[in-house]
């Protein structure tokens, strides 16, 4: 849209009564009323446009990104993402208006096309309807985010989640955590969600004009190691490691948000993030001593139970976190030939999440899968 015919319609729309009215009612459309003898209406008698914005409007600029990898083999995790995110794919949000990632979603349930996959419980990783859910919430609090838009509410996992940067991921859970967004911008903005290619995760926040510009960075505060291990019965006797034990990590985090119309740049203020030590879970014939679950253990005690594999305590820590790690975190960088092959989930063909098993390769399977 071109910048000059933006900024008249912006400067004609002073006298009106809705000082927003631009904002909620695309120029466009307002300039071809307008050139078939429409006139431009003085008072506005309602709070719904008479000239909505359309999608290709909207998609004007890119203002917010996050991009993340998932794991498509595990099937049941996979279908409940890509529901997730193809009912928020395509969400206008108009300037003052809250999107709440709950309502968008709706409740997790396996009449509503829910799966059972693994989720973060208290004491570790559990099955749980919608597990996967987390991921296109956490992924969309990111580049809203970075978008400038106001998060009105947001958690951090109990856990740390391994496809986000620390500080940028969000759950929810029905009924009592949710993501809310408001648009505090003077346009509406459009939500993209969608894949460059299988398990390559993608979500855009587009709009008309770039309101803001963000930058991010966390810094290590506090580091806990695990001191809990979790078995499987498993008669096969697999990979021993099923899930890593994750340390504990506080984190300190700077947000800083320019308004590119006015130059002014504002720190946001944010709490601390903290994650708890997550639990190995390791894979066995037969669970020692009878005891499905131990917790006070040493790290000498934790290594001991991993000897002889190929796994060590070291790998458990996120190569990410360290106390030297002051460093912006830049926007996710994708060449134009790979961005081209973007497409959205409500594109994509009828139960694409539903791939045949067969199609999956033995070696193809991650050792270390990731929990919702």
């Amino acid at each position: 849209m071109p910048v000059l015919l933006l900024s008249a319609l912006l400067l004609v729309s002073q006298p009106l009564a809705d000082p927003l009215y631009f904002s909620k009612n695309s120029p466009e459309c307002v300039l071809d009323r307008l050139a078939q003898g429409n006139p431009l209406p003085l008072v506005v008698l309602t709070d719904f446009p008479s000239c909505p914005w359309n999608a290709d409007d909207l998609a004007q600029v890119e203002v917010g990104r996050s991009y993340s990898h998932y794991s498509w083999w595990n099937f049941e995790r996979t279908a409940n993402l890509e529901i997730a995110a193809t009912r928020i794919d395509g969400t206008i949000l108009l300037p003052g208006e809250v999107f709440s990632y709950n309502e968008a979603v709706g409740e997790r349930t396996e009449e509503s096309g829910f799966q059972q996959a693994k989720v973060i419980g208290e004491s570790g990783y559990i099955d749980g309807v919608g597990g996967g859910i987390c991921q296109p919430a956490s992924m969309l609090y990111a580049a809203a985010l970075m978008a400038g838009l106001e998060i009105e509410e947001r958690h951090p996992h109990r856990f740390r989640v391994p496809y986000m940067p620390p500080g940028l991921d969000a759950t929810v859970d029905w009924g009592k955590k949710d993501l809310r967004i408001r648009n505090n911008t003077d346009f509406p903005v459009i939500f993209h969600l969608g894949q460059i290619d299988r398990g390559e995760f993608l979500v855009r926040v587009m709009a008309p004009v770039r309101t803001y510009r963000v930058h991010y960075k966390y810094e290590l505060v506090k580091e806990t190691p695990s001191d809990a291990v979790q078995f499987e019965v498993d008669m096969e006797n697999r990979d021993l490691v099923h899930y890593y034990g994750r340390p504990g990590i506080e984190i300190a985090k700077t947000i800083w948000r320019k308004d590119l119309r006015t130059g002014e740049t504002r720190r946001v203020k944010v709490r601390n993030d903290v994650y708890w030590p997550s639990p190995w879970v390791l894979r066995v014939t037969s669970l020692p001593g009878g005891k499905k679950f131990r917790s006070g253990l040493s790290q000498g005690d934790i290594g001991g139970m991993l000897k002889g594999s190929k796994y060590t305590l070291r790998m458990a820590r996120f190569a990410d976190v360290d106390r030297d790690n002051k460093e912006y975190i830049p926007i996710p960088g994708i060449p134009a030939k790979r961005l081209a092959r973007f497409t959205r989930f409500s594109e994509l063909p009828p139960k694409q999440e539903l791939a045949a098993k067969t199609d999956v390769a033995e070696g193809t399977k991650e050792s270390v899968p990731v929990a919702q």
